[in-house]
């Protein structure tokens, strides 16, 4: 049963093939390789961010490191399009790492706009000093190595990708009810939203196939 419930939020953002996937005890993970990537990224700089920055004033990167944090977007748009219009064929540690790196500057941009206080003067960049990415990048290879050679069970690296894709998806959410004063009470919606968000897809993809 946990095994349906975990693809089933799974199949909400990925198309699950399992060529596509990495195998774990001869299984496939609820989301493929790539998939997979962009939420270790994600992941590993968000618990970053909320450990580090939660207490200071802080607001999205300067100009530069922006444009420097793009830049890490740029190998999974060569590799997805590659793959897609059949110029080369990727395969799942590519897919993987495009999508660690994808992954990794996503909460750079989002998290400072959760706080109020970003908006306040004095504020600095979330990105300050080069420990603020090499950290988040050293713990996404560290998972990103756990989940390629299969450490621990396919349970577990699913339960936690999955626990990945339904945060993030809150965060987002947080946007839609930021109206809403009361801290627990805006979570609670914010949970509720983005399961039902992601219920939604999965049933749309199973219904409408891809």
């Amino acid at each position: 049963m946990l095994h349906e419930f975990l693809h089933f939020f799974g199949r909400a953002i990925c198309h699950q093939l399992e060529e596509r996937s990495l195998q774990v005890s001869g299984e496939a993970l609820a989301v493929c390789a790539r998939d997979t990537g962009i939420y270790i990224g994600i992941f590993s700089t968000l618990i970053y961010l909320h450990f580090s920055k939660r207490k200071q004033s802080i607001t999205i990167p300067s100009i530069n490191i922006s444009f420097l944090l793009l830049l890490f977007l740029v190998p999974l748009i060569i590799d997805g399009l590659g793959s897609y219009t059949h110029l080369f064929e990727s395969n799942n540690p590519r897919r993987l790492l495009t999508g660690i790196a994808f992954g990794l500057v996503l909460p750079y941009f989002i998290y400072p706009l959760l706080s109020k206080r970003s908006l306040e003067h004095g504020s600095v960049p979330v990105l300050g000093k080069i420990k603020d990415l090499f950290i988040p990048l050293v713990l996404s290879i560290f998972l990103g190595g756990l989940f390629y050679w299969g450490q621990p069970s396919h349970i577990v690296l699913d339960c936690f990708i999955i626990f990945s894709v339904i945060s993030w998806f809150c965060i987002m959410a947080t946007f839609l009810v930021s109206f809403i004063h009361r801290v627990w009470l805006r979570l609670t919606f914010s949970v509720l939203v983005s399961l039902s968000f992601l219920s939604i897809l999965s049933f749309a993809n199973i219904l409408i196939p891809s």
